[in-house]
């Protein structure tokens, strides 16, 4: 995949409302459910998830951002 089809699907990811909406209500149950519960291993389990849905986020972002430009040909 190129760097310009990476941020091409980046910015349909991040332009979708559903998209933010989704990930939000994840982020949202996870933590609730994290704060919830009375079992330490479940609560290390959506801990974990809350971080993994912001570091997917996250990487869509950087995927936006970081396209290297375009190089000339060597003269």
């Amino acid at each position: 995949m190129t760097p310009n089809e990476r941020k091409s699907l980046a910015e349909q990811l991040l332009g979708n409302p559903l998209f933010h909406e989704v990930f939000t209500e994840l982020e949202r149950a996870a933590t609730e459910a994290m704060i919830y519960t009375q079992d330490d291993t479940e609560r290390l389990k959506q801990a974990l998830r809350v971080r993994e849905i912001r570091s997917f986020r996250q990487d869509c972002e950087a995927a936006l951002r970081n396209t290297q430009p375009q190089k000339g040909a060597v003269a």
